[in-house]
């Protein structure tokens, strides 16, 4: 067979694909997932890169293989997408080494050992603290721990947004080129905004307090129905891999009819890990993906609760703060705290 079933790893990166564009691919749907990889490869060979990368990207989030991810790999390449390439040569290395297919992993690391001194890269810095700053690459976030490091991407043109409490905006267009060189985005200090005026010509305080307050309940019910939404893919993980579990019982059973020279054997046995190996996974994901359902409806009824009553006052020293409530996770356990000081 050309696939095994879902590893944790795995796991993580089909719930990062799910979530960063949506896709008609099911994760664990072995089936379409061969059907997908099938397609792949005849656009390989017609050389249509661009339809190759799509159907091996939906074969590997329907069910991740190392083949496919190099084939995905290969085809970026084709494409001229140096950093997505070598990014996915060293997932299908790791994904390979885990299920112990050391030939192939060895190939995904000399690939990707192959591109690297190739990779364009960006570097970011800037006048003000990183970490004060919200950078967006393409509309996508980019994380402050990456500031004043170099980081492969392919080439193109990206536009960068900066923006800061207080601050005016900032944007740019960079044109990153191909080949092994860097290019660095500078940000510059940014303006402080104007403060508004009230009647009096003093600072206007308005209703920043409410308004404040608005957003974190808007904030707290997305975030709440994110987790509810969550908490039914969980159900669906576990009823799949109830459904599994069944499936090798029903495999064992016939293992235990079956006499132990019958050439069936070995397949039924293969068989009967498959099912168990599938029903571990879609364990896993079931037990990740419900952490974040509690999670993400712990920190939405938080975030309502507190959006409650708040006022732009300072507390007096002394007074009793409004209740606050904490998501908590760790050791097994989720749930919500509450806080509150006198």
């Amino acid at each position: 067979m050309r696939r095994m079933s879902f590893s944790w790893s795995a796991a993580v990166a089909v719930f990062g694909i799910l979530t960063a564009a949506p896709s008609l691919a099911l994760a664990g749907d072995p089936s379409l997932a061969e059907k997908l990889f099938e397609d792949g490869m005849t656009a390989l060979k017609k050389e249509d890169f661009k339809a190759a990368c799509d159907a091996f990207a939906g074969s590997d989030e329907a069910d991740p293989s190392p083949g496919t991810e190099i084939n995905l790999a290969l085809c970026n390449e084709k494409l001229g997408k140096t950093a997505t390439a070598w990014g996915w040569y060293r997932t299908a290395a790791g994904l390979a080494e885990q299920r112990g297919q050391r030939d192939r992993a060895e190939r995904a690391r000399s690939d990707a050992a192959r591109l690297e001194p190739l990779l364009p890269k960006i570097r970011i810095v800037t006048k003000d603290p990183a970490a004060t700053l919200s950078i967006t690459r393409d509309g996508n976030p980019v994380p402050s721990a990456t500031i004043g490091k170099e980081i492969p991407v392919d080439s193109g043109t990206y536009q960068f947004e900066v923006s800061a409490k207080g601050k005016k905006s900032w944007s740019t267009s960079v044109d990153v080129p191909a080949g092994a060189h860097v290019t660095v985005v500078e940000v510059p200090l940014l303006e402080d905004m104007p403060q508004p005026q009230g009647p009096s010509g003093h600072p206007a305080g308005g209703d920043e307090a409410s308004s404040a307050a608005k957003t974190r309940r808007t904030v707290g019910y997305v975030a709440g129905g994110a987790g509810i939404v969550a908490g039914a893919v969980a159900i669906t993980f576990v009823v799949v891999a109830r459904s599994e579990i069944n499936k090798r019982n029903g495999v064992q059973a016939e293992i235990d009819k079956t006499p132990s020279g019958d050439p069936n054997l070995n397949n039924l046995n293969q068989s009967r890990q498959s099912h168990a190996d599938a029903a571990n996974s879609n364990k896993t994901i079931a037990l990740v993906t419900g952490i974040g359902a509690v999670a993400l409806v712990g920190a939405g009824v938080a975030l309502v609760a507190t959006s409650f009553g708040s006022s732009d006052k300072s507390p007096k020293a002394g007074a009793l703060e409004g209740p606050r409530f904490l998501p908590l996770l760790g050791n097994g356990t989720a749930g919500l705290g509450f806080l509150t000081t006198f």
